[in-house]
């Protein structure tokens, strides 16, 4: 596998995901009359996007102790999922940072 195929299939991939989670958290929000339903669904899907975020670096660190361990050979794997990891959670602290721009927003609304 091609290190930038792998790295482009990552990135389409997540954002895919993101969005997809953004957008039924939204929609659940929006359908719902709620308001703890709907924070339970954003909270949720947010969740599952910091698990995604956890696994890939997990699997990140553990392709680097097996690659000095001598089980993992091929130096090229080892950049994917390091670069796999890097790019998830470029994504999750861009989220975040929009999330605090946003409760910043609302928290200098003036009522």
């Amino acid at each position: 596998m091609d290190v930038t195929q792998a790295v482009n299939n990552l990135n389409s991939d997540y954002v895919y995901k993101v969005t997809n989670a953004m957008n039924q958290g939204v929609q659940e929000k929006t359908s719902e009359t709620n308001s703890g339903d709907a924070f339970s669904a954003v909270y949720s899907s947010v969740t599952s996007l910091l698990e995604s975020t956890n696994d890939y670096i997990k699997q990140a660190q553990q392709a680097e102790v097996d690659f000095a361990l001598g089980n993992l050979t091929n130096t090229h794997e080892l950049g994917v999922y390091q670069q796999q990891a890097n790019i998830a959670l470029q994504y999750t602290v861009a989220i975040r940072d929009k999330a605090l721009e946003a409760y910043n927003a609302i928290m200098n609304m003036q009522i």
